[in-house]
Formats: C-alpha cells, sequence, structure tokens
C-alpha cells in the first residue's frame, strides 16, 4: 500500500516526459539506476541481467574490476 502511495505522489510531482521505455519488456523507468541503464545499454536493469552476459558490458563499456 505504501509503495502504491509513492509511486502515485511521484507520478504527480515528475513530468511525463522524463520517464523511460524499455525497448525490451516495454516498461517505462524514472528512477536514475534504470535511467542509465536504459541509455547505456538500451535495456532497464532487469532485462539488461537477463539478456547481457556481464563480461560483454566490461568490455564494451570499460567497467573498473574491483
Amino acid at each position: 500500500m505504501k509503495q502504491k502511495k509513492y509511486e502515485e505522489y511521484l507520478r504527480k510531482t515528475l513530468p511525463e516526459e522524463e520517464e523511460v521505455e524499455c525497448p525490451e519488456c516495454k516498461l517505462k523507468f524514472y528512477d536514475q539506476f534504470n535511467l542509465l541503464s536504459l541509455a547505456s545499454l538500451k535495456f532497464c536493469l532487469l532485462c539488461a541481467n537477463r539478456n547481457v552476459k556481464k563480461e560483454t558490458i566490461e568490455e564494451k563499456y570499460h567497467v573498473n574490476k574491483n
């Protein structure tokens, strides 16, 4: 119930144009982590975890290995 109220609050306060749709699952996202994933990988985090191998991400985006 709290999550629904929070989502409604965010929809009222955030402009609609800041929501981005994932081309794979067709869901819309507005949080910074999914927006970053959509911008760099063209997938939301959920679809990226399902469809993109970790090695591919490390090679293509030069991720630092710690």
